[in-house]
């Protein structure tokens, strides 16, 4: 009986956990939308917009029920998936290995599925895309692909003009990814494979200017304020930049609030747990 306690408390604990996230960004998606309601210029309302309909099923049924369907699959998959973690915990795990720079990691994939965006992350994602419309769309970090596929989907709905590129380390995970995009009616993705630090350069040479950015992929200080600087002389004027899990860490914390401040950021949106901002320099030749 004790066992079994123990059991379904830990069971709960990830759905406490993912109420209290959403709850939470609920609640400060609607500060932040009062602040920018009152705010000047044409970013501001439509930052406002956007966090408006994330709160709510305003995402088109068809694709909602897509890519949640997607998703729920993957959350019952005990098939188990070896691939390199090129991030914040590969480190980690590779600083006990000193032979390798980064280790193989297998998980399963209901674990990995549980590490993607939240629905109402996803729904923030599609109406940023909706409202501001960019023609070349980047993503750090692509895991089984549930992000990528609200951004692709928005891109659906603007026009066809708009493409979207996303990095991922794990070769396993790109391939998954790939997968799910197609069977989802999203084949249009172009995903590339191999570390940041390889395929970023060229990517942003090729893509540039970049209109729009999701950055989910190594979460530590350092790495953020490094994508940043790389980024900053390939961004478009006015392009967006999403960076996930700025609360994930006191540093990462720390290096939020620091961009946030730059001079060339001209907006920006705090959600705790997800940081919005405006870049607003026109840096290109």
């Amino acid at each position: 009986m004790v066992i079994q306690t123990q059991s379904k408390i830990q069971n709960l604990i990830p759905q406490i956990a993912t109420t209290a996230h959403r709850l939470g960004f609920a609640w400060q998606a609607r500060r932040e939308e009062a602040r920018l309601r009152q705010a000047d210029g044409g970013d501001a309302r439509k930052l406002a917009e956007a966090l408006a309909s994330s709160r709510g099923e305003t995402t088109p049924e068809a694709w909602m029920q897509r890519i949640e369907a997607l998703r729920a699959a993957l959350l019952r998959t005990q098939d188990e998936v070896t691939f390199r973690d090129y991030g914040a915990e590969g480190r980690l795990k590779a600083a006990r290995q000193p032979d390798a720079p980064f280790r193989e990691t297998t998980r399963t994939v209901r674990a990995v599925c549980r590490d993607a965006v939240p629905p109402h992350e996803g729904r923030l994602l599609y109406h940023l895309i909706r409202q501001f419309k960019p023609a070349r769309c980047l993503e750090l970090g692509t895991s089984l692909g549930i992000s990528a596929a609200y951004l692709a989907a928005a891109l659906t709905t603007t026009g066809g003009a708009g493409r979207l590129v996303t990095l991922e380390g794990g070769a396993a995970l790109a391939r998954r990814a790939e997968d799910h995009l197609e069977r989802l009616g999203l084949p249009g993705v172009e995903i590339v494979e191999g570390p940041f630090a390889e395929t970023l350069p060229a990517v942003l040479q090729s893509h540039r200017p970049i209109d729009f950015a999701f950055i989910d992929g190594h979460h530590d200080p350092a790495a953020m304020r490094a994508y940043f600087r790389e980024l900053a002389p390939h961004l478009a004027a006015g392009a967006v930049l999403v960076f996930d899990d700025i609360f994930w860490t006191t540093g990462m914390r720390h290096a939020w609030l620091a961009l946030a401040a730059d001079p060339r950021i001209r907006q920006t949106v705090d959600l705790l747990t997800v940081g919005i901002c405006i870049f607003s320099t026109e840096t290109l030749a």
